[in-house]
């Protein structure tokens, strides 16, 4: 009875082990193969958004209603975002909780609450033998992989970032590429076009010091052949800044999106190494913080082709390769931004309207962004007067650029006064609220909002639906459906990796003391108080109503128009319009 009993004890830890092979986390596969995770973040990206691409490519190309995108397909829940400080969350606490499974604090990057430095699921990927990839449209340093890939608690100490993400901490070189924007923080101020105030050649030292191959421009790219001869490390720098917008990119200069995402999976794929690799669509976001519907549409475009060719390509190779490894791909916003609706009841409409329109976004050449950057180098470059920047914007940028033709005086004389501004963001949205008004799209906020953002995944289906690969791919499917907080993303991988997150973040802090690490920003209180400074900037004029208002009323002068506002809105707490105007704007996205 004794030996009975203890085979029943063996029988029941058998089959608990057993069950334990069907979670999200087992060790499983193909003859022992760790499985891959490809994370795809499209960065500001909510559910209206989705909406306005899916219309805007339908009206675009003569398709029928029904047709979607490639991310309606894949679409199983929806994540809430919210931080730890705030309701509405930015892209540092947002990637914190993908990256470490747990809340922070907006503006912290891989740190938890206390600022204490917290394991991500990357140095947990690479602590098991993994290879890791971070490739963005962003600067690399900034915000969404930055919290992959260093601890500080300023999302705006991007030299620190830099030199950590090379390897310049205490668990050393973690990510075997980096591709995006950035070259500024890895550049001495004196070297173009490098802005640290320290001295070090970052690119130098990857080089030398961590042995990365380094990737300067477009022809190094395609020499890597479509990432067939990709060697790692492998350290890419696209530009000084971000990247190009999708409709103003350079493609003899930038590769897209779609480009740098296939050739990083051939790369990694040929290693026959296991791998972790986020891939983020930046731009997407920081079109929203300008509300330009323009660079906001093309970048959802491309992200969507790039989702597709991802979907592709974890589909054929597990099609044509028995032992191909589980390979699982996420797709998820961090946030938000902008507040975009389709269909604007207008200050000048009595009552709403039914409708928007696709067309007039079609029309436009170039992002909002773009056109300001234009007309400063244009007006900086002679003695202009107001009637020359009058005729350049309203020719060049408007017609030309914005494919708006019967844009108003008002309009233009509001343009020419936020042009000559110092600072480029306030005419940068007024640019875009001029398309928005016509294709009756609105605009909340210049920030981020609180709203939950879709979830998308998918894996390849295994053959066999009666093979215990399939049972497991059943299960996990199963698991990521509904609705799901965001930390909820990181314990996901963490688990399905197997990954030991506790032992890097007390090697992080090596007990209590974390003397390695920076406290780079300042108390708290600065950060939840001063939400402007990396949300986006809060205060706004509201955009092209007034000029419209101008037009339909016969309203000449812009400060005649607070009355009308506040007789059509109400009291507005006694500020004025120059008060909220854009020139209060101010933003560390860009």
């Amino acid at each position: 009875m004794q030996l009975q009993g203890i085979f029943v004890q063996l029988g029941a830890i058998m089959l608990l082990a057993l069950s334990a092979t069907a979670a999200p986390g087992s060790k499983r596969n193909n003859g022992g193969r760790q499985p891959n995770v490809i994370q795809l973040i499209s960065d500001g990206f909510g559910p209206t958004s989705e909406t306005y691409a899916r219309e805007y490519m339908q009206s675009a190309k003569g398709l029928a209603w029904n047709v979607t995108l490639p991310l309606d397909k894949l679409l199983v829940g929806e994540v809430r975002t919210r931080s730890t400080d705030s309701l509405v969350t930015d892209s540092a606490a947002s990637a914190t909780a993908y990256s470490c499974g747990l809340k922070s604090v907006n503006a912290y990057i891989g740190v938890d609450t206390d600022k204490k430095p917290c394991g991500t699921v990357l140095e947990g990927a690479k602590a098991k033998g993994y290879n890791t990839a971070l490739v963005t449209t962003s600067r690399i340093t900034h915000a969404t992989p930055a919290s992959y890939s260093a601890h500080v608690d300023d999302r705006d100490a991007e030299d620190e970032i830099a030199s950590q993400q090379i390897g310049r901490y205490v668990l050393g070189r973690q990510v075997d590429m980096l591709w995006g924007g950035g070259k500024r923080h890895f550049l001495p101020n004196t070297t173009s076009p490098g802005i640290r105030t320290d001295g070090r050649n970052l690119i130098q030292e990857a080089k030398e010091n961590c042995g990365f191959n380094i990737v300067n421009n477009r022809t190094d790219f395609d020499a890597l052949q479509g990432g067939y001869a990709l060697k790692l490390p492998s350290l890419g720098l696209f530009a000084s800044s971000h990247m190009a917008y999708e409709i103003d990119r350079n493609a003899t200069e930038q590769p897209s999106l779609k480009e740098m995402a296939l050739t990083a999976l051939n790369g990694l794929r040929q290693q026959n190494t296991p791998y972790f690799i986020m891939i983020e669509g930046a731009r997407i976001d920081h079109a929203a913080h300008n509300n330009d519907p323009v660079g906001h549409i093309h970048d959802i475009l491309q992200y969507n082709e790039m989702v597709q060719a991802v979907v592709d390509w974890v589909d054929e190779n597990a099609a044509n390769n028995e032992d191909e490894p589980e390979t699982v791909v996420f797709s998820v916003a961090d946030h938000e931004c902008g507040g975009l609706t389709l269909g604007l009841q207008r200050a000048e409409d009595e009552e709403a309207y039914y409708g928007w329109y696709p067309d007039v976004v079609m029309n436009a050449t170039r992002s909002t962004e773009f056109l300001a950057g234009a007309t400063a180098k244009w007006y900086a470059a002679a003695n202009r007067t107001d009637a020359d920047l009058s005729a350049y914007i309203k020719n060049e940028v408007v017609t030309k650029g914005l494919g708006i033709q019967d844009v108003q005086d008002g309009e233009i004389s509001r343009a020419v006064d936020l042009a000559k501004l110092k600072n480029q963001i306030p005419y940068t949205v007024w640019l875009s609220s001029i398309v928005s008004w016509r294709a009756h799209l609105g605009w909340a906020t210049t920030g981020h909002t609180g709203v939950s953002v879709g979830l998308y995944y998918h894996e390849a289906k295994p053959k066999d639906v009666w093979s215990d690969k399939y049972k497991a791919y059943q299960k996990r499917r199963s698991s990521v459906i509904g609705s799901h907080e965001n930390t909820w993303i990181g314990e996901w991988i963490a688990e399905y990796l197997n990954l030991d997150l506790a032992s890097i973040t007390k090697t992080l802090n090596n007990g209590s003391d974390y003397s390695w690490y920076s406290n780079w920003g300042d108390k708290l209180s600065t950060f939840t108080d001063n939400l402007e400074h990396y949300h986006g900037g809060l205060s706004r004029v509201i955009p092209a109503r007034s000029a419209a208002e101008k037009r339909d009323l016969h309203i000449d002068n812009h400060a005649e128009n607070e009355p009308l506002l506040r007789r059509i809105h109400g009291p507005r707490g006694g500020a004025t319009l120059e008060e909220r105007s854009h020139s209060n704007a101010r933003r560390q996205e860009l």
